[in-house]
């Protein structure tokens, strides 16, 4: 009897121990969303001094301009005057980018809630000239994008669950949080 009352204490402890709360409070990286409006959108699209490639993805030629696609981030631009050795100019900021297409001095985006269409006719002020958000590819609202999802480790990519009640998700951000409810698969 002693015995089978010990054997039941010793499960009773185990099943305890096992329910600690370690697991839940435990911190892990993870994409925050960032919310905000247009005027928060305008102010991500930025163009800044060259950068190194890191992420390559599709290359268009325009005139003696060669642009580079950087994965997930924005677009870089060369000066390709001399194919043999382009010259590293500027870099165009656009979250969330994957694909890129030019068109008469216009530059047409994805970004991570919809497309974009910047003036590029002047590398030093590059313009907002068109914010088309009707296109949803990723379903930005409940998710980090697939590109920033592919960035991570293989396992779960955890993500803060987004709340329609703080506004629209714009873009998500990498960052050490408590181990969030929402997570996804890579």
């Amino acid at each position: 009897m002693k015995l089978h009352t010990l054997t039941i204490a010793a499960c009773f402890i185990l099943l305890m121990g096992s329910c600690s709360d370690k697991e839940s409070t435990k911190s892990v990286i993870g994409f925050k969303p960032i919310y905000g409006g247009l005027e928060d959108i305008q102010k991500l699209i930025t163009t800044t001094a060259a950068q190194p490639l890191k992420s390559v993805g599709k290359i268009y030629t325009y005139g003696n301009l060669l642009l580079i696609n950087e994965v997930g981030k924005g677009v870089h631009v060369y000066d390709n005057q001399d194919p043999s050795a382009p010259v590293n100019l500027k870099f165009i900021a656009i979250p969330g980018n994957v694909d890129v297409a030019l068109k008469d001095g216009y530059l047409y985006a994805d970004l991570n809630f919809g497309i974009v269409t910047l003036d590029i006719s002047d590398l030093d002020h590059v313009t907002l000239t068109n914010l088309n958000t009707e296109y949803k590819g990723n379903d930005i609202q409940n998710t980090p994008s697939r590109n920033q999802i592919d960035t991570r480790p293989l396992g779960k990519v955890y993500f803060e669950c987004p709340e329609a009640s703080k506004g629209t998700v714009i873009t998500w951000e990498l960052v050490q949080m408590p181990k969030p409810q929402c997570y996804m698969n890579n």
